[in-house]
């Protein structure tokens, strides 16, 4: 008689804990990336309660496995460039001022007064930084400055400029190109043609005479195409009073390796003209905004134009992830069962991409726990019933005797 109670009182309890999974989903609908769970039963037996096999009878049933999906939610955008969402494997790697490491797969990111990419609870992201040279440095937090990146004086020069083939000798044109000195100040190069022959034109190179002064002067002579003849690139020295590094030297580029030109100048009949021009160097440059590609690379836009991959955000996966342990918040740490993370950038190997600008929804149906939700409740009311029954039998053998 008692282990029948025993038996309704593991109904109870088992499906009590159903119901506290379902409602633990349901609560979490608006979770960014929550993965629901799925609650999974076995059944119960005492082999004392018969010596023949085939006679077996039950004892209940207890929760076998509690198992999360980790199907995919739908994404959301938010408008916030900062948000993101994994498409497919993966989990970004947090960590606390410990140095304690989590997984998760919500995106909600913000910098905070350290430059630092954090959670919303101020967890730090952790991503490689990106060197000058395009490799990735080690594993560490993502702290991306707003201050001034350096202005890069300009080393290099060129300048798409047609010479009038009609000009008569002695006339000149002038064409200003401007570079940049070592501390991010502007420098126009005026550079004079002179005609001096038929097909031959001298050139020379000045500077405002505040800035300091400029060396540079060659010849320039052009076939019967119009085309500029074979020769090697001439440079231009800038001798400056302005505090900048002096002397800068920049080569204007005329000629391809090869010695041929590179047909950015030339002698057509038409006029004096110059069309196009272009240099190597920048000004100094506040950050304007960030970005975040598919592949987790963020780059930097700074105020002289220019633009900088800084850092590439990292993501983890694991063998298993069913073994990893949450700890509220979104939040899950490895363990013996889930293995040990593989680390590694979006869009490689194993790994999924990442949408800037938005979330990832929890994957919660709601139909669908709708729908257990009142299996379980009914199966908890007659796991109830029957436990009023038993107790009605029991007091009707108690009040026989």
């Amino acid at each position: 008689m008692f282990a029948s109670f025993y038996t309704v009182l593991t109904g109870l309890n088992a499906f009590k804990e159903q119901l506290s999974v379902i409602s633990d989903d349901i609560a979490n609908t608006e979770t960014t990336a929550y993965k629901s769970s799925s609650t999974s039963f076995a059944e119960v037996l005492n082999s004392a309660m018969s010596t023949n096999v085939t006679d077996s009878v039950g004892n209940g049933v207890t929760v076998q496995n509690i198992t999360t999906s980790w199907s995919q939610g739908s994404l959301s955008e938010t408008g916030n460039s900062n948000d993101l969402a994994i498409t497919g494997q993966g989990f970004f790697i947090v960590t606390d001022a410990a140095g304690t490491k989590y997984y998760t797969r919500a995106g909600e990111f913000q910098y905070d007064q350290n430059s630092n990419l954090v959670t919303a609870d101020g967890l730090n992201i952790q991503g490689y930084k990106i060197n000058d040279d395009g490799s990735l440095g080690s594993l560490s937090d993502i702290t991306i400055s707003s201050g001034v990146i350096p202005a890069t004086a300009t080393s290099n020069i060129t300048a798409s400029v047609n010479l009038n083939s009609a000009s008569a000798t002695g006339d000149t044109y002038s064409a200003t190109i401007n570079t940049y000195d070592s501390l991010g100040n502007e420098v126009p190069i005026t550079i004079t043609f002179t005609e001096s022959a038929s097909n031959t034109w001298t050139w020379s190179a000045s500077i405002d005479s505040a800035t300091g002064t400029a060396s540079g002067s060659g010849t320039l002579t052009f076939g019967s195409s119009g085309a500029l003849a074979s020769g090697t690139n001439p440079t231009i020295t800038l001798n400056l009073s302005n505090g900048a590094v002096t002397p800068q030297t920049i080569t204007w580029e005329l000629y391809d390796s090869s010695g041929s030109s590179n047909g950015d100048v030339t002698q057509y009949a038409s006029s004096s003209t110059l069309s196009d021009q272009s240099q190597d160097g920048t000004a100094a440059g506040q950050l304007k905004s960030r970005s975040i590609d598919k592949s987790g690379v963020i780059t930097g836009t700074y105020s002289n134009g220019e633009t900088k991959k800084l850092y590439q955000i990292a993501l983890a996966e694991f063998s298993n992830n069913e073994g990893l342990k949450r700890t509220g918040n979104s939040l899950y740490i490895e363990t013996s069962t889930s293995g040990t993370a593989t680390v590694g950038v979006a869009g490689s190997s194993q790994f999924g991409t990442l949408t800037s600008g938005s979330l990832e929804t929890s994957n919660v149906d709601m139909a669908t726990e709708t729908a257990n939700m009142i299996v379980a409740q009914r199966a908890y009311e007659a796991c109830a019933k029957m436990f009023t029954v038993e107790s009605e039998i029991l007091q009707t053998v108690i009040n026989m005797k």
